[in-house]
This record gives C-alpha cells, structure tokens and sequence, in this order.
C-alpha cells in the first residue's frame, strides 16, 4: 500500500486586529441603540431596555469572545468567507437568550429577538467588512512550487 503524504491545506487567518473589529464594533453598535432607544419618550417607560445594556455587555464578552475565536478557529480550514460570516451570525444569534439571566418574568422573554436578531446580522455584517483583512494561507501551493 503506498504511502499517504499529508499536505497541510488553505487556512484562513484573521488578525488580531480583524478580530476586534468584527466583535466590537457591532456590540457598541448594540449598546449605543439600546442607549439612544432608551432616551426616546415612551419606550423606556416601564424600564426594560435601560437594563439590557450592561446585559449585552455579558452577552459580549461570555458568549461574543468565546463564539466568534471558536467560529475562527472551526472554520479556519474553509477559505470560504461566507461560512465565517454565517459563523459569526449565528453567534449574534446567541446574545439574545442571555436577556433570559435578568429574569424570565414579565415581558423580558419577549426581548430576545430585540437583541439576537440586531447582535446576528451585525456581527455577520461586520465579518463580512473586516474581509478584506483576512489573509489565505495556502501553503500546499507554495510548496508545490517550491517543488517544480
């Protein structure tokens, strides 16, 4: 039986800096609407979405570091960029039962989609921006030529 060679395959990488950018941008982008929402008369009446804020704050740094360093790390075999944006998205997804810690009486539960479905398609959005800082690392091409 011949000898199988193993060649290391593409790899996608992201930078620290890609990183960052892909998770903080669009938690700020969530804390500053759940801000701005709560300034506005007659929304923050009953005091639902001024406790959120520091809600998405956990939900970024318990579920949004975890979930997207996993994404990056799961998917950094697939050079194809739409995985990691879905990845991401589905991460974004994630924010929204942490509203579920603040307790599950009254009107709370029906805020998840409030923060999921905004944390999803920006995180998924902001992957999808920070693509031009990702880098392919082929290296079975490279030596392949090295080899010819």
């Amino acid at each position: 039986m011949p000898k199988r060679t193993e060649t290391p395959s593409a790899r996608m990488r992201l930078g620290l800096f890609g990183w960052a950018l892909a998770w903080l941008v669009p938690t700020a982008l969530m804390g500053a609407l759940l801000l701005i929402l709560s300034f506005v008369p007659g929304l923050d009446e009953d005091g639902f979405l001024t406790p959120l804020i520091p809600l998405i704050a956990a939900a970024a740094v318990f579920v949004g570091i975890p979930g997207t360093l996993l994404v990056n790390w799961l998917f950094r075999h697939q050079p194809n960029p739409l995985l990691h944006v879905l990845g991401y998205a589905l991460v974004g997804l994630l924010y929204g039962p942490v509203v579920l810690f603040a307790g599950a009486g009254g009107l709370l539960p029906m805020l998840i989609p409030l923060i999921g479905f905004p944390a999803g398609i920006l995180l998924g959005l902001s992957r999808w921006a920070v693509q031009p800082l990702a880098t392919v690392d082929d290296s079975a091409d490279s030596a392949r030529k090295d080899t010819q």
